[in-house]
């Protein structure tokens, strides 16, 4: 099917958000998605708090998609946080002051490195280290999955396997329509209830899985008491989010201090939605980088390396 959103894409085929949503294995691909975007962040608290809010997710995506795009000898591409603060206004998620906070947090933690520039010693590079990268590759992984799964010979394989030349051409394609990303989360507010507020979306993922997994109990409630351990949040913060939810018409409490949770249709709904929308986007990005890699050989920029 033929998706064109304007000119620009006018020679660029790609799946709509409604031939996704409607595919017959949409359910199950959305599962293996679930349990991939689980299966990398639970466990880690530390990368949950780090990463996992609307605005620093974005700011984490949007310096790899700069680094990508850096070239040496071209000032404009530099990487550096006045173009990363300048990236980040079209998502009006992070103030500056936040961007800064997050970077300087990517740093102490060692998923960033500000390197001075060999022409202009003043100016800071944003460069990721390996460990950043690597993340990146996993991320890709699991967002490419439930295409793969939807369109198994659609080429999608090299991005779930985590290959760096894919890698790059997706976030060196992703920098030109960082629009297209704001307008994906602008379309789904449903969602940004739970992207805004810390390990929120983990939560939300997290309940789909359990209500898949137990049906039965899922009509009834299912306890989110250990929820929070899982992603680095308390039990209070877990318990805020739902009663904001609940507000919303999004779950159900129930059971003794409303100890229960129980998904509505609508929840479901806004949720498949925003896969569906991203995953639509996802393979804009992939199809743009495919006729990159296609029309010229990869930049000799190498994304598995951070300059020194």
């Amino acid at each position: 099917m033929i998706h064109n959103p304007g000119r620009r894409l006018a020679d660029v085929k790609y799946r709509s958000s409604e031939e996704i949503l409607t595919h017959p294995c949409f359910v199950p691909a959305r599962n293996a998605f679930v349990d991939a975007v689980l299966a990398l962040y639970a466990g880690d608290p530390f990368l949950t708090r780090l990463i996992l809010e609307a605005g620093r997710f974005v700011t984490f995506a949007n310096i790899m998609c700069l680094h990508a795009r850096y070239d040496e000898a071209d000032r404009s591409t530099w990487p550096t946080i006045g173009r990363l603060n300048e990236s980040m206004l079209q998502f009006g998620l992070s103030s500056p002051r936040r961007v800064e906070a997050l970077v300087a947090r990517l740093v102490h933690s060692g998923f960033l490195e500000m390197v001075p520039s060999r022409q202009d010693r003043r100016v800071r590079i944003l460069t990721p280290t390996q460990r950043m990268i690597d993340h990146d590759l996993d991320w890709l992984a699991a967002h490419y999955l439930p295409l793969h799964i939807l369109f198994p010979d659609a080429g999608f394989a090299p991005m779930v396997q985590r290959d760096r030349a894919f890698q790059l051409a997706q976030r060196l394609a992703s920098i030109e329509f960082f629009g297209h990303g704001a307008h994906i989360l602008a379309s789904n507010p449903g969602v940004m209830l739970f992207m805004s507020r810390d390990a929120g979306m983990l939560i939300l993922i997290k309940l789909i899985q359990m209500t898949h997994a137990a049906t039965n109990e899922s009509r009834t409630g299912l306890s989110y008491t250990n929820i929070g351990a899982l992603f680095g949040v308390s039990r209070t913060h877990v318990r805020e989010i739902l009663l904001e939810a609940e507000r919303a018409g999004f779950v159900q409490l129930s059971g003794r201090g409303g100890q229960l949770v129980q998904l509505t249709p609508a929840v479901i709904q806004v949720f498949d939605h925003f896969i569906a929308d991203s995953l639509s986007g996802l393979d804009l990005m992939f199809r743009i980088a495919l006729k990159t890699m296609a029309s010229k050989k990869p930049s000799t920029h190498d994304t598995a390396s951070s300059p020194r």
